[in-house]
């Protein structure tokens, strides 16, 4: 990761900075010379939809920053990695005043004198408020915003009623608070959203707008309607790419037409008479400006570090958050332990939902070091060459988690666990293997824990790459009259659940035909790679969502409940109930929490 001062046209300088008494993590990526003079801040959407456009919020900042623009994109409070939760009071408030409080910290850092904001979705709105809250801008952009607050706040109780019904829960708590698409909106959040109109009723808004509506359902001529109506010099376009954007968290880049329109008007009223610097910008710009690397909060200490990257060496430059107690110098029995978080899929390095962000702080409140970290191509780790899946199942992830551990063993940790979820367990198994450092690894919903090319099974270990439930499950719901309602109405993909049960049983056949004539399991390769990391004294802990399709691979290799390794006292496989594949309910995440604390022997050391 290179920092401002280089010549790299991808630089970006992590920095903190306070919001009412919060902190939140931004990226300031400095225009390339000649400077524009136009200053542009990137606020995010939320929840769900700002994991799923964050690879393309990155992209546009480091394009727009070609251009000649000075950008700043960060994380709102109680979001990304910035301090707090979501139950905090007045988040909508604390969200707007953050734009305010960046957009004070680019006119410090660059020199802007004008400003352009830009919103997605919520952020939109939030963007659109922000702006009369600053007298207004030169610039705005909406991109997909909602209609009114109540709208936006509409979707969100769709969401969690659905995932309630399928839970047999009630459709929103009697305090009034829901959990939608795994995050938690508390009563005032939610009454809050119900009274944010969709622009400001009045006030400075910006000398030029531009919408951006959505290309597969277009929700915002009205707004556009409205601003004419003001008087406001407003245009009005459809940005395709917004529903692969938002699809799933996943690194992504935005789309090549949309960003080429959002160039064109940034620059469509740029002249020769408007101010242009050609200097390099160095950083710090005014030396009441210190670049802050880390931030405390509630006896907790978070630093933005990078590693890796070193000369002649195959790792990239390498992005991460190292979390620890302030006291940690004073509880050195505490700190020489370490848990490297890996990345879940295309998840950036919160994890789901931020269940990485919540695990790091809780491990740190007992004195352990915790690192969540991007692997090359993901998050802030990016490189060229952008990033596929498939890069998560190379031995490249390997040598990205033994740099990691180097960067700790120099700091003075000793032991190491490795956690991941899903793809992350993969990375995390394979790296165990690799490194005589590891201590433990904690290996949660693994659908794949061995190479495909070393793997006789090649149907089986792909049909798990099929998203279904446990078989376990689809028996449990056999019992349930309401399920033979739904596949009567054709809402149960009946076909596919079939063949994956097809699939499991005959590679159950298979293993039992192959184990009868060997007489042992010696063809069950994670099987007696577990053993073999026991016996050189690394444990294992699975965490299993109990009705997940990676406990049928899991239980495949290790027998049920983990059986085959029940003498094994380095091994433990534990189950999770009513949770889903990433752990994103609330529940679900404190389940885990719990058990990962209890496995690593830990109690909380600071005060809540």
């Amino acid at each position: 990761m290179s920092y401002p001062g280089s010549e790299d046209s991808k630089t970006a300088c992590p920095f903190f900075f306070g919001v009412d008494g919060v902190s939140c993590l931004g990226w300031f990526h400095a225009a390339k010379p000649p400077r524009l003079g136009l200053g542009i801040v990137l606020c995010r959407a939320i929840g769900y939809e700002s994991m799923c456009a964050y690879g393309a919020y990155t992209h546009l900042a480091e394009q727009l920053a070609l251009v000649g623009f000075d950008v700043l994109r960060f994380d709102y409070p109680g979001t990304g990695d910035s301090a707090g939760d979501d139950a905090q009071p007045n988040r909508l408030q604390r969200w707007t005043d953050s734009i305010v409080y960046a957009t004070q910290q680019l006119e410090k850092l660059a020199g802007c004198s004008e400003f352009c904001l830009f919103g997605l979705r919520l952020g939109a709105n939030l963007a659109a408020h922000a702006a009369t809250q600053l007298g207004g801008v030169a610039k705005l952009i909406l991109w997909a915003p909602s209609p009114t607050g109540r709208a936006f706040a509409r979707e969100l109780r769709a969401a969690a009623f659905a995932r309630d019904r399928r839970h047999d829960g009630d459709s929103e708590p009697v305090s009034g608070e829901i959990e939608s698409l795994g995050f938690l909106y508390t009563a005032q959040t939610m009454a809050d959203l119900d009274a944010l109109p969709g622009l400001p009723a009045d006030g400075p808004l910006a000398d030029r707008v531009l919408i951006l509506d959505r290309d597969d359902r277009p929700s915002a001529k009205p707004l556009f309607a409205t601003l004419q109506s003001r008087g406001v010099d407003a245009s009005y376009a459809l940005a395709p790419g917004y529903a692969a954007m938002m699809n799933e968290p996943r690194e992504t880049h935005l789309d090549a037409p949309t960003l080429s329109l959002l160039k064109e008007w940034l620059l469509s009223d740029l002249t020769d008479s408007k101010e242009v610097r050609a200097e390099p910008l160095s950083l710090p710009l005014h030396a009441e400006q210190p670049i802050v690397r880390q931030h405390q909060f509630n006896g907790l200490c978070e630093s933005v570090v990078s590693f890796g990257g070193m000369r002649f060496s195959p790792v990239s430059k390498l992005f991460g958050i190292l979390t620890e107690s302030d006291q940690a110098q004073e509880q050195q029995s505490c700190s020489d332990t370490a848990v490297l978080m890996l990345n879940v899929a295309g998840n950036y390095r919160i994890g789901p939902n931020r269940i990485y962000v919540h695990m790091a702080r809780e491990l740190a409140r007992t004195g352990c070091r915790t690192l969540r970290f991007d692997l090359a191509g993901l998050g802030d780790s990016r490189h060229d060459e952008g990033f596929r899946v498939a890069n998560l199942y190379s031995k490249d992830s390997t040598l990205e988690v033994r740099a990691a551990i180097d960067f700790l063993s120099a700091k003075g940790c000793k032991k190491f666990y490795l956690l991941g979820i899903c793809s992350g367990s993969f990375v995390a198994f394979q790296a165990a293997l690799a490194d005589p450092r590891v201590t433990g690894q904690i290996l949660m919903n693994s659908r794949l824990l061995e190479w495909r090319e070393a793997n006789p099974d090649g149907t089986w270990q792909d049909s798990m790459q099929q998203s279904y439930k446990s078989v376990a499950f689809y028996r449990r719901q056999l019992l349930d009259w309401r399920v033979y309602k739904r596949i009567f109405q054709g809402d149960v993909d009946v076909s596919g659940i079939a063949n994956r049960v097809r699939v499991l049983v005959g590679a159950r056949l298979n293993r039992a035909l192959r184990s009868a004539f060997r007489n042992d399991l010696s063809g069950n390769g994670p099987l007696q790679k577990v053993k073999q990391l026991s016996r050189r004294g690394t444990d294992t802990l699975m965490i299993v969502n109990a009705d997940d399709d990676g406990r049928d691979y899991l239980e495949f290799h290790f027998g049920a409940g983990g059986k085959y390794l029940k003498n094994d006292s380095r091994f433990q496989m534990t189950f999770v109930n009513d949770s889903d594949h990433t752990f994103s309910d609330q529940n679900g995440q404190k389940s885990v929490i719990s058990k990962v604390k209890a496995h690593l022997g830990v109690s909380d050391s600071i005060a809540q």
